[in-house]
């Protein structure tokens, strides 16, 4: 997890407090985050930087949110519209690779 990543994440929190505990709470959640959205978003790349700006970053400060919450049985609802459209440029590019490869 890259600082970036984690001081986005926090912004989009509104944290603007120091304390030990909040950053462990912080970081288990983007720890988590990361694989769980790679799989949502059908990201290839298992190295996928989520600091980079863009729609994958939107949802994955998103779902980071909902987590802090403790409301995360709502994001997939509330987002799924997003998720299926970066899903499926994913999936696009991910066939796109394999086919330049293979050929």
């Amino acid at each position: 997890m890259s600082e970036n990543l984690f001081a986005q994440v926090k912004r989009k929190l509104n944290i603007t407090w120091e304390d030990e505990e909040t950053t462990a709470r912080l970081t288990d959640i983007i720890q988590s985050a990361i694989p769980a959205m790679t799989h949502k978003l059908g990201i290839a790349d298992p190295n996928f930087d989520f600091a980079k700006p863009g729609m994958e970053n939107d949802l994955f400060k998103s779902y980071c949110l909902y987590e802090w919450n403790h409301c995360l049985n709502e994001f997939d609802d509330n987002y799924a519209n997003n998720i299926a459209q970066v899903r499926a440029r994913n999936e696009v590019e991910h066939y796109q690779n394999e086919v330049a490869n293979d050929g």
